[in-house]
């Protein structure tokens, strides 16, 4: 009887070093989160632990992870950790394994809450794309530059049909780019008043996990998940804050629950988000209003 692959891979895993993470909606940038099992550290040697941690995925992406100890465990430093969380959008309760593969070098996989092992990257890169037009542009000007230099051409007709569409087609260029500076001057209004933000009531669910109002995420939000710092409005402190990117929504998720409960927000507190950098928010809570309001005029 021929052997699963699946059950042989599994069976040849479970004789390496390895431990597990479920990725809840919570604060996953806590040194808790970001803690490797004391039993785990014990079996690994002291010449493998003089080499700096690396995780890798599925799909080939790495990230660098700087390991620190308290006097309790072991534990990943927030920088490496806080961009492998974000750049996998996780927080949705997924169930993560780490497999030491030799020298602090791990291979994770990511399972989602159903079960289902995500095998591709969550944010795809934005510049590939680009890079394949600009190839794919640059060999068809090569091509119909080498016909018109043999002569391989089809005749006048062709090169008519070839000029019409190349009008066309800076015809529509053109009116994307209106449309582009149209959309542009429509939030710069939006913004001249003042600066960009949007305003929440505490409700009981907001203190687990913060939905973001979806005219604010079409401005000024990323399109992939991103670490935010979010500042108390008396500069006394401040947090970082995953915000989780989904299709139907975007949500303050992973270290928004130690925010709210050390800031602290209560149910019914009306607050208000100020964008003041890309990736910075100033909270204004309704226990200092009379700040809110000279802060608004």
């Amino acid at each position: 009887m021929a052997r699963n692959s699946g059950f042989c891979r599994i069976k040849n895993e479970r004789k390496k070093l390895s431990f597990f993470k479920i990725f809840q909606s919570a604060d996953l940038s806590s040194e808790c989160m970001r803690a490797i099992p004391y039993n785990f550290m014990q079996r690994v040697s002291e010449k493998d632990f003089s080499y700096k941690m690396v995780i890798r995925a599925q799909w080939g992406s790495s990230w660098k992870v700087e390991i620190s100890k308290n006097p309790r465990f072991y534990y990943m430093e927030k920088h490496g950790w806080n961009q492998f969380v974000s750049d996998n959008a996780l927080g949705d309760n997924e169930f993560v394994t780490f497999t030491h593969k030799g020298k602090m070098w791990f291979d994770v996989n990511i399972y989602h809450q159903n079960g289902k092992e995500i095998l591709i990257p969550r944010n795809t890169p934005t510049m590939a794309p680009s890079g394949i037009k600009k190839e794919q542009g640059e060999s068809s000007y090569k091509d119909v530059k080498k016909e018109d230099e043999t002569g391989d051409s089809t005749g006048g007709e062709d090169l008519e049909v070839r000029k019409k569409k190349a009008k066309e087609s800076k015809t529509s260029k053109k009116k994307k780019l209106t449309s582009k500076k149209v959309k542009n001057k429509i939030r710069s209004k939006k913004d001249k008043n003042g600066v960009p933000k949007f305003k929440i009531t505490i409700r009981k669910s907001y203190l687990k996990f913060l939905a973001i109002p979806k005219r604010f995420v079409e401005g000024h939000i990323p399109n992939k998940s991103t670490i935010f710092t979010i500042h108390h409005w008396k500069g006394n402190c401040s947090w970082e804050v995953l915000c989780l990117v989904r299709e139907n929504r975007t949500i303050f998720s992973s270290g928004w629950t130690k925010l709210a409960r050390e800031y602290p927000l209560l149910i019914g507190d009306r607050c208000i988000f100020k964008l003041i950098k890309p990736t910075e928010l100033l909270l204004i809570s309704k226990k200092a209003r009379e700040k809110i309001i000279k802060i608004d005029e």
